[in-house]
């Protein structure tokens, strides 16, 4: 009986390594990767913030983008000519803000405190409104070839009629001239810009965040399953101090053991897990926009999950090895039964 009850606890303190692994991994992806503080951070380590006018320039360049509402100088720009327009127009502290304000948003959206994800556009409107819109046009420009003299009456023309006007560098010249139609064009479009986009929205039937609230809710309980399978253990065979010390520590000497090297070493495995569930699960989920960065995604929640996983394996793995050996410093208590003599009657 004694026999069979040892292999119950074997297969117990097996299954509780197994289970402990896996629900350290899960609590600590629930904890860490739905907080909008966790890519707030790897972001700025990593320069994320620096991407968004890549983003936002394909999203103006797009096939499906309406560019009416902005300048005759602006229209037909390219995806790079773009790009240059809003890191002029936005500094980084600016960018930063936006990114943060927009993570902040979202997150707020996956955790059911609002019903919409927004990304505000107030500080884009107004530096277009200022001078820094000018400022930004005229730099663009620059980058381009100079206007022949054809391209400058066809420039002309265009302005006064309200036409198209081709994209060059007119000469330093027209540029009190340009000025104030610029500004003022510039200002229209501001105006016709809205102070916030919603970057993704809950649907009226089958929101998908009710399946991602499920899995959530299981991460969650995930610890309870290794818990079970050690208290298992504890009833089969521990009967005293050196037995518990010894079929406690080495089943946590092995899973923080795993655990560590998972959090030392796991980085490409892992890496690559995270990257195919963005791709692949998350765009229900996330705005497209973050989607289109899913390696950066992937590489912010990598970061997030392995520190806290590296440490919480060096810890069980000291406590369980320092338990390991406790057991053979404890000696085994044995219980002698001793006869009281009996008085002696004289």
């Amino acid at each position: 009986m004694e026999t069979f009850k040892k292999i119950l606890a074997a297969i117990c303190a097996i299954l509780f390594v197994l289970t402990a692994v896996i629900a350290l991994f899960l609590f600590n992806l629930d904890r860490k990767a739905f907080t909008a503080e966790t890519y707030q951070k790897a972001f700025a380590q990593d320069d994320f913030y620096n991407k968004i006018p890549v983003l936002m320039a394909g999203a103006i360049t797009s096939e499906n983008a309406d560019q009416s509402q902005f300048p005759l100088v602006m229209r037909g720009m390219s995806r790079q000519a773009w790009e240059e327009f809003f890191r002029a127009l936005l500094p980084a502290d600016i960018l930063q803000t936006m990114g943060d304000e927009a993570l902040n948003s979202t997150f707020a959206y996956l955790n059911f405190e609002t019903d919409s994800a927004q990304l505000s556009l107030a500080p884009l409107k107004t530096g277009m409104a200022g001078d820094a819109g000018v400022q930004a046009i005229f730099t663009i420009l620059s980058t381009q070839p100079e206007c022949s003299l054809n391209q400058i009456a066809q420039m002309t023309l265009g302005i006064l009629s309200g036409g198209e006007v081709e994209f060059c560098n007119p000469p330093a010249d027209l540029h009190p001239a340009l000025t104030p139609i610029i500004q003022s064009q510039l200002q229209v479009a501001a105006a016709a810009i809205p102070n916030e986009i919603t970057i993704i929205s809950a649907p009226p039937q089958n929101d998908p965040r009710q399946r991602l609230k499920s899995a959530r809710f299981f991460m969650r309980l995930s610890p309870i399953l290794p818990l079970v399978f050690l208290l298992g253990l504890t009833l089969l065979v521990v009967r005293s101090l050196k037995n518990w010390l010894s079929w406690w520590g080495v089943p946590f000497f092995i899973t923080g053991t795993i655990v560590f090297l998972m959090g030392l070493i796991g980085a490409p495995l892992f890496g690559a897990l995270l990257q195919r569930i963005l791709v692949n699960r998350m765009p229900a989920y996330l705005p497209v926009i973050f989607l289109d960065y899913g390696a950066d995604l992937a590489s912010a929640m990598l970061k997030a999950l392995l520190a806290p996983i590296l440490w919480q394996g060096l810890l069980l793995a000291l406590l369980g090895l320092g338990m390991a050996i406790g057991s053979y410093s404890v000696k085994e208590q044995k219980y002698v039964s001793q006869t009281i003599p009996s008085p002696k009657i004289n």
